[in-house]
């Protein structure tokens, strides 16, 4: 870890993750590409800009089909706007 590393736990990259999202409030879905995960976090590309403070269920699905999906609320800590879509951070809560 350098030091300017703030994160508490290492980031894992999500290169061939697709993640599944919904918006808790308005029920809006919608699929995003995964880019890192960590002990407490995730960061995806989305197509359309979720509000900063937004509760969401997200499913993590691999390629490999002996892995089963990753379950679990995400609050919106970050949007930015990226290339193609947006770049999209927050954390994970009740796995």
């Amino acid at each position: 870890m350098t030091t300017d590393e703030q994160r508490r736990f290492t980031r894992l990259t999500l290169d061939d993750t697709t993640v599944g999202v919904i918006d808790v409030e308005s029920g809006v879905e919608f699929t995003a590409d995964g880019r890192d995960l960590g002990g407490e976090g995730l960061r995806f590309s989305a197509p359309m800009e979720p509000c900063l403070g937004a509760d969401m269920q997200v499913v993590l699905r691999g390629k490999d089909p002996r892995l089963p999906p990753l379950r679990a609320t995400f609050r919106v800590l970050r949007v930015t706007r990226a290339t193609s879509g947006w770049d999209v951070a927050g954390t994970l809560h009740r796995l």
